[in-house]
């Protein structure tokens, strides 16, 4: 038998150079990138941390109300200045009175040298009541408030009897003055002392209940 030659193998074909697959060019501009529609919008970061001050305290008090506040606040603190020096006053008007009882009705020989002395504190403690009294009342209070059993409410019901308790001494201070010498005039001395220091004790009380 005849042999054959093998066949030749074809020449295997030359690799392919590989190239590299290559993104396209991303443009730095946000505009020119696609937009894919499961993509959300992110809220934006930019904001102000503070507010402007002038935005920040618009509406919190007006200037009618502020003013308004400053006068009570400035009156109050002259109420209660003058308040411990009117305690004070009244404090020595009623030892000076004491001390003229004490002699023209016990045996102290009817000396009246201390009486002027007493007059004279009297009517100075009586119009720095009244001054006290009178910036505590027309000091303005735009600010509404529920009554309620507080300190300040027991003050005014304190002041309340004292000032009853001054217009009784004015009047029995009068009325033993001119009944000198009279059976009435240790009546109205006896009563105008124990006034006295039902009204002392009542400012003090007033006082007091303002430190709680």
């Amino acid at each position: 038998p005849q042999e054959t030659a093998p066949a030749e193998s074809a020449p295997a074909a030359a690799p392919q150079p590989v190239t590299p697959d290559v993104a396209p060019p991303v443009s730095a501009t946000p505009e020119s990138q696609p937009s894919t529609g499961s993509s959300t919008s992110e809220p934006s970061l930019d904001f102000d941390l503070l507010a402007p001050e002038a935005e920040a305290t618009a509406g919190l008090l007006d200037p009618e109300l502020e003013g308004q506040l400053k006068t009570r606040r400035t009156m109050l603190l002259l109420h209660q200045g003058l308040g411990l020096g009117m305690a004070g006053g009244l404090t020595a008007a009623t030892v000076l009175g004491q001390i003229q009882f004490n002699r023209s009705f016990r045996g102290g020989g009817d000396d009246r040298s201390l009486l002027a002395w007493h007059r004279g504190v009297v009517i100075g403690t009586s119009l720095l009541f009244a001054t006290v009294g009178a910036l505590g009342i027309l000091a303005p209070d735009p600010v509404e408030r529920a009554f309620q059993w507080d300190s300040v409410t027991f003050h005014k019901i304190f002041m309340g009897l004292a000032t009853a308790g001054m217009v009784a001494q004015a009047v029995l201070g009068i009325l033993a003055t001119h009944s000198y010498g009279e059976l009435q005039e240790p009546k109205y001395a006896t009563a105008h002392q124990v006034v006295g220091y039902a009204t002392l004790g009542c400012v003090a009380a007033g006082i007091v209940t303002l430190t709680f």
